[in-house]
């Protein structure tokens, strides 16, 4: 598995030279979680952010309508990340994910990701500038979802 190859396939390392990749990169860590596997869950502490090499993850939240259940919200499927929120505020884990079938992942730790970021500036405004069209796409989606559903 080349790492440089997934980052480069992904919305996330949009527009970083090849030296920039192979330097982020070098934070990565593989993963592999069989299917059924809980990834996080809701309210856990928030550290790393993920990205699906292959597979497919279902992103879920603890129902308002059904107490104790939980409320499929989203799929995630090849090259897409998900613990975004958590690069971005620290607060814990906003849902629970959970592999819908095997999923190998590479995935980066908070504090090593945060420290590249701001040591290498350019780096730094590319991943959080790629980190906020990823967030209003899914906001996007969201906003049109529930449009659709109260019509």
């Amino acid at each position: 598995m080349d790492i440089i190859e997934v980052l480069r396939n992904t919305d996330l390392a949009h527009g970083l030279k090849d030296e920039e990749l192979t330097e982020l990169g070098k934070l990565f860590h593989y993963r592999h979680a069989i299917r059924d596997e809980i990834i996080f869950k809701e309210g856990e502490p928030s550290e790393e952010l993920y990205i699906i090499i292959h597979g497919r993850v279902s992103v879920q939240i603890y129902s308002t309508s059904h107490p104790g259940e939980m409320e499929k919200i989203a799929t995630l499927r090849d090259n897409e990340i998900f613990g975004e929120f958590s690069l971005i505020d620290g607060s814990p884990r906003s849902a629970t994910v959970n592999a819908e079938e095997e999923t190998d992942m590479i995935y980066v730790d908070n504090v090593d990701f945060h420290r590249l970021l701001s040591s290498k500036e350019h780096i730094g405004y590319v991943i959080m500038r790629n980190v906020a069209k990823i967030l209003t796409g899914k906001l996007r989606k969201t906003n049109f979802e529930m449009r659709n559903a109260i019509l």
